[in-house]
């Protein structure tokens, strides 16, 4: 019997975010073209609006 961390590698997470949903989207797209894929829905962060991003390569 293992340990449930050995089922489940790493996975990189970050938040990506920009004062506005223009903005945002320039940088979803820039990122998206390094390998990382959109996780989640756009929502109000901070001043501005964000999304969760996770690394796929």
């Amino acid at each position: 019997m293992g340990s449930w961390k050995q089922d489940h590698p790493k996975q990189l997470k970050k938040i990506v975010y920009a004062l506005s949903e223009g903005n945002l989207k320039k940088v979803i797209l820039d990122h998206e073209s390094r390998g990382w894929a959109k996780a989640s829905d756009v929502k109000e962060y901070n001043y501005g609006v964000g999304c969760l991003m996770i690394w796929n390569r």
